[in-house]
């Protein structure tokens, strides 16, 4: 039971030696019958290798694509009228051609996978 007094079915499991906790959905409009569904739901995906509340907020994001650092620099360097467009090309250049893992950015929540920067002064200063 939270504060408020609303009551959740939780799941709770564990995903990459971290302790998650996910919400099945409300008492009594969820019964014990389909809460557990859910939970059997959520415990094969997990055993799928797959992580739920991820899985969960890729499916309430609609299949928006991610951003990737590429798409970013893209529009930065687009976006900067001013410059001539050798300059424009030779920056995006410098942006994309160094050792940078293009995974997704997602801004304000973690993405799995690594990003790393090495050796380009130009993306410590991003």
């Amino acid at each position: 039971m939270n504060p408020s007094g609303s009551r959740l079915w939780y799941l709770k499991f564990r995903f990459g030696n971290k302790k998650n906790r996910m919400a099945l959905g409300p008492y009594p409009l969820i019964s014990l019958v389909l809460a557990r569904e859910k939970q059997a739901d959520r415990r094969r995906l997990i055993l799928e290798g797959i992580n739920p509340a991820e899985k969960r907020r890729e499916e309430k994001r609609g299949g928006e694509s991610l951003y990737t650092f590429e798409s970013v620099a893209r529009e930065w360097v687009s976006s900067n009228v001013n410059w001539s467009a050798e300059h424009s090309t030779a920056l995006f250049s410098e942006l994309t051609g160094s050792s940078i893992a293009l995974n997704a950015i997602q801004s304000g929540s973690r993405v799995s996978g690594t990003c790393y920067v090495t050796g380009n002064p130009l993306l410590v200063q991003l």
